[in-house]
């Protein structure tokens, strides 16, 4: 059976979206990997700490977009009081709104990522205990998925990433998980370099 002109149509207009979205992908992927590198250079060579909080929030932006995630946030842990600070936010969610508040010891998703110093994906968080839906609830915030990955360096978790909210419906998946531990992994160290020099400041 022949198709008919319509149904050509149709799969050619299919095969023009599926090549703008890899080639969306292949950019995104791209920039992340270029910024990575300037992140892997920052741990050869430190740069000021304010330097250094730009570079990650670029690296963030760029894996947040290869990882096709709407939102994402950096957070540190205090380890005097074991809470964990908003450093980095980006999205729908100002950072005015985000900055500098702090996440009770143990709770929430990033609280268990610190606990357990591992990675995790929850596709639906509404049904795990683990969510804490309160800056939800405050900010107004629809949290849909998480994908959150320690932050270790010099062998002690120093914070957690969080991307949010998987784009097109889709759910976050372990080479998306991967690519969000890659980050962690350079970020680690270039946190601790600042945590190494802010000690010996006040040592």
């Amino acid at each position: 059976m022949v198709d008919s002109p319509r149904s050509a149509r149709m799969d050619r207009m299919q095969l023009e979206l599926e090549n703008e979205r890899l080639h969306n992908q292949l950019v995104a992927l791209r920039r992340f990997l270029d910024s990575m590198q300037n992140l892997s250079e920052a741990v050869e060579t430190p740069r000021p700490d304010h330097e250094i909080m730009d570079l990650l929030d670029d690296v963030l932006a760029h894996a947040r977009r290869a990882i096709n995630a709407k939102d994402g946030s950096l957070l540190v842990l205090d380890e005097n009081t074991q809470e964990l600070v908003f450093v980095i936010t980006q999205g729908d969610v100002s950072a005015g709104d985000l900055a500098w508040r702090r996440i009770p010891p143990g709770e929430g998703i990033a609280g268990w990522v610190v606990n357990e110093k591992r990675a995790t994906i929850v596709n639906n968080p509404g049904t795990d205990d683990r969510f804490w839906a309160n800056l939800d609830s405050e900010l107004g915030f629809a949290t849909n998925s998480v994908l959150a990955a320690p932050i270790v360096g010099g062998g002690r978790v120093l914070g957690v990433v969080e991307v949010l909210n998987k784009l097109d419906g889709l759910k976050f998946n372990t080479e998306d998980q991967a690519l969000l531990t890659l980050v962690c992994r350079f970020a680690g160290e270039v946190l601790y370099n600042m945590v190494q020099r802010t000690e010996g400041v006040l040592g």
